[in-house]
């Protein structure tokens, strides 16, 4: 299981960049950046490979996605974790034109509670 809170930096085949930050808590993923909030869920087996969706919707009209201008979407995410992170990597559910590479470092953990 992965926990803690992690910097994103998200890419797109449409040549778009942005930066954000996602909590990971048992199974479950949450986070956001200037315009859209971040909601999903993960599974991570044996071998280190980690695979997910990821629901993203807008909530400001300050920025547009790296996909391009969509309110809400959601990510089917693959990738491998390892010492210092992980990339994910998937397409846009409904949209296989529309790619996006996120790669993850810990920044901080969990406070936990007594």
């Amino acid at each position: 299981m992965i926990s803690g809170i992690f910097s994103a930096e998200f890419t797109s085949n449409k040549d778009m960049m942005g930066r954000g930050v996602a909590v990971f808590s048992g199974n479950a993923i949450h986070g956001g950046d200037a315009a859209y909030y971040y909601r999903g869920k993960y599974r991570l087996d044996a071998s280190n490979q980690i695979s997910g969706t990821i629901e993203a919707v807008k909530y400001s009209p300050v920025q547009t996605s790296v996909v391009g201008p969509l309110d809400r979407f959601r990510l089917i995410l693959n990738g491998i974790v390892n010492d210092q992170g992980f990339e994910l990597s998937g397409p846009v559910e409904g949209h296989p034109d529309l790619l996006i590479r996120i790669t993850l470092k810990k920044i901080d953990e969990l406070i936990e509670l007594d």
